[in-house]
């Protein structure tokens, strides 16, 4: 199991040195490589889902994952309000503050959550990778996306609200629009024909390759000389590969204690695992567009990217070995 995890690691970041590849032979150009999110946050991931949510789960699965979503749902948010108070202790400048606390609070749960779960856990795993994805992308945009705007009004000296509709609609995209409409169908008993979800299938198994050679073509813009450190990088990495996921797993262990009494029959520790690894994962790649969007400090979000995506080379095997022992 152990070499397993290193093996499946390896992949992953061999998938993301086919992205530098490409960019260093110049085959993709940095415009070229922003088509990337697009395809897949509109095709392929929307196609994963129908897939592994028609595969793996069931009715009864989903009458009983209002308990995986009730925690992962009060996880998410509680890391936020983590990441502002260190970002307090700390003395992180006003104008990153929100920005480093989007990089403690939130992972990569597309370009790097969705490959990894599939490639430690199976498509076993996926749903609940698609309910962290549901949390870590609703809470995002209601309230990380508020605070990358306060240090754009630092920045500039302006104050602008975000109005709730413009958060609604961030909210609205194709990935969480599939899943409400599988959970859906799952309920209503409905069956898709078998061609919609051999095609889902593969369209979306291009959506780790896809992902991670993005991931990839990120790195090789940024380059050597975009990876100084700065202030509050050592804390962003203790919060992600740290802090964030020691709260995650002694929370659900605290449930998987009290609901065995219960007879429960969802599998409780692949939910443990997948969630810990998934809230452990690299910092959000959407907070650097999100960063340049606003005005805010995009240099200082790009290179926790890049830190924390190399970081997770180890984190990640060691998190998997960890899983054996407790």
């Amino acid at each position: 199991m152990v070499w397993q995890a290193v093996e499946a690691v390896l992949v992953i970041f061999l998938m993301i040195g086919s992205g530098l590849f490409v960019s260093w032979r110049k085959w993709v150009s940095a415009d070229v490589a922003k088509v990337f999110p697009k395809i897949i946050i509109n095709i392929t991931l929307p196609c994963m889902i129908i897939y592994s949510l028609s595969a793996n789960f069931s009715r009864q699965q989903l009458y009983e994952s209002w308990l995986p979503l009730t925690i992962v749902f009060a996880v998410v948010p509680v890391t936020f309000f983590i990441g502002r108070f260190f970002a307090g202790i700390l003395k992180i400048p006003q104008t990153r503050r929100g920005v480093f606390t989007v990089l403690f609070s939130f992972s990569n749960s597309v370009f790097i959550g969705f490959p990894v779960a599939l490639a430690l856990f199976g498509d076993a795993g996926m749903p609940y990778a698609l309910f962290y994805y549901l949390a870590n992308t609703t809470f995002f945009w209601l309230l990380g996306y508020y605070v990358i705007r306060k240090d754009a009004d630092a920045i500039s000296g302006r104050h602008s609200g975000v109005p709730a509709a413009e958060v609604l609609k961030k909210l609205i995209t194709p990935p969480i629009v599939t899943v409400l409409v599988m959970f859906t169908v799952i309920l209503l008993g409905l069956k898709l024909p078998d061609l919609m979800i051999t095609t889902a299938e593969y369209i979306g198994r291009m959506t780790s390759p896809l992902s991670l050679m993005f991931m990839g073509c990120v790195i090789y813009g940024i380059g050597i000389k975009g990876m100084g450190h700065e202030k509050g990088m050592g804390a962003v990495l203790a919060g992600r590969f740290l802090v964030i996921p020691v709260l995650c797993f002694a929370v659900c262990t605290l449930v998987i204690s009290l609901i065995s009494q219960g007879g429960a029959t969802v599998d409780f520790m692949l939910m443990r695992n997948v969630f810990t690894v998934q809230i452990s994962l690299p910092v959000m790649t959407q907070t650097v567009i999100v960063a340049e969007m606003c005005g805010a400090d995009t240099k200082y979000a790009t290179k926790n990217v890049v830190w924390t995506t190399l970081a997770s080379l180890i984190t990640i095997p060691a998190y998997m070995i960890l899983f054996q022992y407790i």
